[in-house]
């Protein structure tokens, strides 16, 4: 029982749903959070009572693509002034993810028409929720991605023997920037503090002004 319990929960949180909208059009939602589901299911779910029947079949599967970044960063290639501060010179870069859907028309919730209604509900919802300022919770069984942005939506859809239909699949790209000006702070006084350290010290020499002997700026004279 334990296991069917858990085995729903992760079917539900990584495979039917695991793309939160945060915000946006959410925003007057208890919580402030709408599961995509609500879109990509809702339709199957109305159908279904339609005809008497309360159990929850899902027709879109979800699930993370290869190319799906865990860290990223990038290495300084300017001319350092010591080795130790050339190989520590890194910056952190916005993660990516990629989810890919799998949502053929079914001949149980209605086929093509209830597809059609279903992907223009869920891009005119997608299209709002993005103009109005709203991110993303991206959940991968290795890892939860916060405070992520959308970048597109692709029909990736390949023709097999398995499956003769056209657009049946897409891809959702999203970037996890650094949002917070703490993190970007963080970032670049490390790597900053790394260039200071790697610099020589200026002496006075270094420091002498155009005037000589180090006097006081003189005075501009009145016209």
């Amino acid at each position: 029982m334990a296991l069917n319990y858990f085995g729903q929960a992760f079917k539900l949180a990584f495979q039917i749903s695991p793309i939160l909208l945060v915000d946006g059009i959410a925003a007057n939602i208890p919580g402030g959070i709408l599961p995509i589901a609500a879109f990509t299911e809702g339709l199957s779910v109305a159908n279904g009572l339609l005809h008497g029947e309360i159990g929850f079949n899902p027709t879109s599967a979800w699930m993370p693509m290869a190319g799906t970044t865990l860290v990223q960063q990038e290495i300084g290639t300017l001319n350092f002034y010591n080795q130790a501060t050339a190989a520590n010179s890194v910056v952190n870069k916005p993660n990516r993810v990629i989810m890919q859907l799998t949502r053929p028309a079914s001949t149980q919730d209605g086929g093509y028409a209830t597809k059609s209604l279903t992907f223009t509900a869920l891009k005119l919802a997608l299209d709002q929720h993005n103009q109005s300022g709203g991110s993303y919770i991206v959940m991968t069984p290795s890892f939860i991605y916060t405070n992520c942005l959308m970048r597109s939506v692709l029909d990736t859809s390949g023709f097999s023997e398995q499956n003769k239909q056209v657009q049946h699949t897409w891809t959702f790209e999203f970037e996890q920037p650094l949002l917070q000006i703490s993190q970007v702070d963080a970032v670049l006084g490390n790597l900053m503090s790394k260039f200071d350290s790697g610099m020589p010290k200026s002496v006075p020499a270094d420091t002498a002004s155009w005037w000589s002997n180090g006097d006081s700026i003189p005075a501009v004279p009145k016209l």
